[in-house]
């Protein structure tokens, strides 16, 4: 069976029992003083956004935090020849500033990640994604998106879940398994449904909700699963996500997405505008903000892979999958800590991981108990001045200048600016919900088919030809 049908375990109790052993500030804010009913933390409702093929270096490798610490990729410190940071000093040297008024670069060649990785010497970007992946941004064109690492939680250790393009790393994000896939072919194959995320909530009750712009255009990349056609009242409009909000009836677990559903120019994916898809970004940031949601939410926001543009971190490995490169995380959320650095190192099944954290289910897979969790990026223990703990919203408009005033000032934060958690779901013990991964292709799609159909069309082909040609003799012959 691909499911695991052990009762849930019970996180909380495990968590409760970390916390009070160790009083490590990695755990700051793992356990909180008291949950929400149903959670293990006051998150009631998780919305995750994932962008298009952007590597951290290129949204925030100048970013800079307003506490003097600042994320570890920082390119202006990259021009020293002596690169403390392991970046080669020929490939800093090469890296260029996006002009400013200029939005956009061409699009890298992608699908080459292996040669601009290059074993983790982070050297091929040049040579194979070609020049435009030697660029970067800085807050002229993407102020909004360091706004909002300012004003809540970045981190800098979030990797792609594979090495490879923008369909498997989708699935990852579903799954925590790629299926064996690499490029954006496909499908097949297929991923049984009863291995997603989709299937788990499902099965322990936790409601749920898959928003793309059209789903009567299409549902990518959920055509990837094999059976999604069971949960088509949950795959819904943009529109739907927002009269929810209005409405009352949020899911506890959304995806927004700018991909699927007809929609294009929206996810940031180059060539495209940056603004064009940070401003429906801020839409969606907003409408959450101004909701009655917003005291119990928590939004990810994330790129799905680094799309060919440089950046100097080697991805390190898990469970024997290669990571990709560095992505952005954002987390925005009144319990997200303000002007936070996340060195944790994670990928797109943390998100998963959390979920499964929060709700007290088993980890999805191996591979999501393994993930890191984002845990250190909040801060459920500090009450703050008027006796709440959760607080305001800071709405920004379209057109925002960086740096924006601190909420709370830098100099009474309680904890840190940056920090790290070694915390997994696999390190409080419990179950999988699936045993044992796989992905299907039907016969009539599978290679030997292929061929086989291949062969016998090339047959009647040849049988064509040869009987035209006796035909043709034959009406010689009678002339």
């Amino acid at each position: 069976m691909a499911e695991g049908v052990a009762p849930a375990p019970t996180w909380r109790l495990a968590a409760v029992l970390v916390a009070s052993l160790l009083a490590a500030q990695a755990l700051a804010g793992a356990v909180p003083a008291a949950a929400a009913s149903g959670t293990a933390t006051p998150i009631k409702h998780v919305v995750i956004v994932m962008m298009e093929n952007h590597s951290f270096d290129n949204v925030f490798g100048l970013y800079p935090t307003m506490n003097l610490s600042t994320p570890s990729p920082l390119l202006s410190s990259l021009q020293a020849p002596d690169d403390v940071l392991g970046a080669p000093a020929s490939a800093a040297q090469a890296l260029t500033q996006v002009p400013n008024g200029v939005y956009s670069t061409a699009d890298p060649n992608e699908g080459v990640y292996s040669a601009d990785w290059n074993n983790g010497k982070m050297d091929g970007f040049a040579a194979n994604s070609g020049s435009a992946s030697m660029t970067y941004f800085g807050p002229s064109q993407v102020a909004v998106e360091w706004d909002w690492a300012e004003q809540y939680a970045i981190a800098d250790r979030y990797f792609s879940s594979c090495l490879c393009m923008t369909n498997p790393n989708r699935l990852y994000s579903l799954t925590g398994y790629g299926a064996g896939i690499t490029t954006d072919s496909g499908p097949p194959p297929y991923i049984p449904v009863n291995q997603s995320i989709f299937s788990e909530l499902s099965r322990y009750g936790v409601s749920w909700g898959y928003y793309i712009q059209n789903p009567a255009s299409d549902n990518f990349p959920l055509n990837y699963f094999d059976g999604i056609g069971s949960y088509s009242s949950q795959i819904q409009s943009w529109h739907s996500f927002y009269s929810a909000l209005q409405q009352g009836t949020l899911p506890s677990v959304s995806w927004v997405m700018p991909v699927g559903g007809g929609s294009t120019g929206l996810d940031q994916h180059p060539s495209a505008n940056m603004t064009l898809g940070e401003d429906w970004l801020l839409g969606v940031v907003d409408k959450v903000m101004q909701s009655n949601y917003w005291n119990s939410t928590a939004i990810f926001i994330t790129y799905d892979e680094g799309g060919g543009y440089y950046d100097h971190v080697p991805p390190p490995t898990l469970d024997g999958v290669q990571l990709g490169f560095r992505v952005p995380l954002l987390v925005i959320s009144p319990y997200a800590k303000e002007n936070y650095v996340s060195n944790t190192v994670m990928n797109h099944a943390s998100t998963l991981a959390f979920v499964d954290y929060n709700w007290d289910l088993p980890a999805l897979n191996t591979f999501v108990a393994d993930s890191g969790l984002p845990l250190d990026m909040f801060d459920f223990n500090e009450t703050y001045s008027g006796g709440s703990l959760a607080r305001q919203p800071v709405l920004l408009e379209n057109g925002s200048a960086f740096p924006t005033s601190p909420q709370i000032p830098f100099d009474i934060l309680p904890y840190p600016r940056q920090g790290s958690t070694s915390l997994t779901l696999a390190s409080f013990g419990g179950t999988t919900y699936v045993v044992s991964n796989y992905s299907t292709t039907p016969f009539y799609q599978s290679l030997p088919f292929t061929v086989a159909i291949g062969v016998v069309l090339i047959a009647l082909m040849v049988a064509a030809a040869r009987f035209a040609r006796q035909g043709k003799k034959r009406v010689a012959l009678r002339t």
